[in-house]
């Protein structure tokens, strides 16, 4: 093979891969990365400032929650992973849920992310897995209790108490716990099996004590 072959089969190769990539990064295809959901939403609830959506995706139909958004029935929307809570019970809707998915952002597909539309991060200490742009945070325990399966945590978050709720787990005062900053903060939240309201928590889908 002379060297014009050569180069000429290098610059096809070239445009191959650029094109395959440019496939799959989409329109925004750096916001796709960080939105991996995608899904037809074929139910649409604002209350008490979120959105509840019941989202019809390519396996599985989903309800998920997030800040309130101008998303109505019909729409196809991109949302993070988020935190999975089962037997979820929201007053306002006076209504529970098997299973929903908080999420810290949710946008029609194809629009430009906005500040609105985005939960500020806490801080990041380590980097998230490809693909996932996780933020991945440490917290100290302040308290911790358990009611109606689920682990409700009062955490030192740079000296600032901060309140989680995760999946039932084993964490006491004191303890160094790791998590995804990935979920929804629910402001006012109450929780029935607690008899108590929190001004603002944060719904985690796990919470790891750091040995």
């Amino acid at each position: 093979m002379n060297r014009l072959t050569l180069t000429l089969a290098l610059l096809c190769a070239t445009l191959i891969a650029a094109t395959a990539s440019a496939g799959n990064m989409g329109p925004h295809g750096a916001n796709n990365a960080a939105l991996p959901n995608i899904g037809k939403v074929i139910e649409a609830v604002n209350v008490a400032g979120y959105s509840y959506l019941h989202v019809e995706g390519k396996e599985r139909k989903e309800w998920i929650a997030g800040k309130a958004a101008e998303i109505k029935e019909g729409d196809v929307v991109r949302y993070s992973i988020g935190s999975i809570m089962r037997n979820f019970s929201s007053k306002s809707l006076n209504r529970t849920f098997p299973e929903i998915r908080f999420t810290s952002t949710i946008q029609l597909e194809g629009a430009h992310p906005t500040p609105a539309s985005t939960a500020a991060p806490l801080p990041a200490i380590t980097e998230a897995a490809p693909g996932e742009q996780l933020n991945i945070v440490e917290s100290q325990v302040i308290s911790a209790v358990d009611s109606g399966g689920y682990t409700y945590i009062e955490a030192d978050q740079d000296g600032k108490a901060i309140w989680l709720a995760a999946p039932k787990t084993t964490v006491k005062k004191g303890d160094t716990i790791r998590y995804a900053n990935d979920g929804a903060v629910m402001k006012n939240f109450y929780s029935k099996s607690l008899n108590r309201e929190f001004p603002a928590i944060l719904f985690i889908g796990e919470a790891q004590v750091i040995q």
